[in-house]
């Protein structure tokens, strides 16, 4: 197959940088990687040990006239500065999450790819997760009914490394780092309005920025999701618990496709069908069913998209044959929710979005 070859530019080479170079070189035929650029001058080697050509300055590298994509991989709260600067210079931009560090600055941005004219978007690749796959063809397909409560849990217990990313100045903190993936898959997954955000969140190692958050959604369609990420956690729990008006699914691991939906195949019981004893009472409402009123299953698998899909998308759109698959509406709304995460974390209330 024939196509248009595209160049593109990192800026900020360290894990991440690093990595979007080694998966566009093997899996995105697309678009060859040319440069490089970043503040550290020790990467400067290892950038040449790629076969690549170590910039000076990010002015230098938006002068390369043979890039027409630039990576944007820098830490969070130069975002905004190095996208507007890269779309100025005429580049197309794939930023990083968390795409700015607030709704302004992400407005910022959005103006100057609007009167550039140049294609602006950002790698929220846990969209292509094969757990969270699984879980929005549970919705999708209506296994369990209208959901009502939605459970999104990561568990680690490494904490955060002592970069940048404990910083507070550069966007650091589990909010940016991991919640804001799963708020991306929030907003993808229900398709309603986010009305109101509590947060409970933690430092256990370092004072400036979250270690650990809890963040209950409440949205108009009577949905609350909760996110959990701890990483301080030695025992985790099911990556995904999804309670609807007609059955109960968990999603155990991240990554995979396994899991569990039970649903009753009697509606109504008699509440004198059963009772639960402990030794301090019993319970008829908390009584399991019988197991003969229950039925559970193995969730399908849907086909499952590739990462490369979402570069394959970008180029799309920058060849105008395509709609981003990552929208800027998308975007701003994870970020007016992440923007109400922030005053809930400052104020210790639930903030409304809007």
């Amino acid at each position: 197959m024939k196509f248009m070859k595209h160049r593109l530019i990192v800026i900020g080479f360290g894990n991440q940088g690093e990595w979007h170079y080694e998966n566009i070189r093997d899996r995105i035929p697309e678009i060859e990687v040319v440069g490089a650029y970043d503040i550290r001058p020790e990467r400067a080697e290892v950038i040449e040990k790629c076969g690549l050509k170590s910039f000076s300055s990010a002015e230098d590298a938006y002068a390369c006239k043979e890039a027409d994509i630039v990576l944007i991989a820098t830490p969070n709260n130069f975002h905004k500065e190095y996208s507007i600067s890269a779309m100025r210079a005429g580049k197309n931009v794939v930023c990083e999450k968390p795409v700015c560090m607030n709704t302004a600055e992400l407005d910022e941005v959005l103006k100057v790819s609007e009167e550039t004219g140049r294609i602006f978007t950002v790698h929220q690749n846990r969209r292509w997760d094969a757990d969270y796959r699984v879980v929005k063809n549970i919705i999708e397909q209506n296994l369990i009914g209208k959901p009502y409560y939605i459970d999104s849990r990561l568990f680690g217990c490494k904490g955060l490394p002592g970069d940048w990313r404990s910083a507070k100045v550069s966007g650091g903190g589990m909010m940016y780092d991991w919640s804001v993936h799963l708020l991306d898959q929030m907003i993808d997954l229900i398709h309603s309005r986010p009305v109101s955000v509590f947060v409970d969140a933690v430092n256990v190692r370092f004072p400036e920025v979250d270690d650990c958050n809890k963040i209950l959604v409440r949205f108009e369609n009577g949905v609350s999701y909760q996110i959990v990420v701890d990483s301080w956690c030695y025992i985790g729990e099911n990556r995904w618990h999804i309670s609807g008006d007609d059955g109960t699914a968990v999603v155990p691991i991240w990554g995979g496709t396994e899991g569990k939906v039970v649903k009753a195949n009697i509606k109504e019981i008699g509440w004198e069908e059963g009772f639960v004893f402990t030794a301090n009472g019993r319970s008829s409402t908390m009584a399991p069913r019988p197991i003969e009123n229950l039925k559970e299953f193995s969730p399908p698998v849907p086909e499952l998209p590739k990462w490369e899909e979402f570069y394959k998308n970008f180029v799309a759109a920058v060849e105008g044959r395509a709609e981003l698959a990552i929208s800027h509406e998308e975007n701003r709304l994870v970020m007016q929710v992440l923007d109400a995460c922030f005053r809930s974390m400052e104020s210790g209330k639930a903030e409304k979005v809007f």
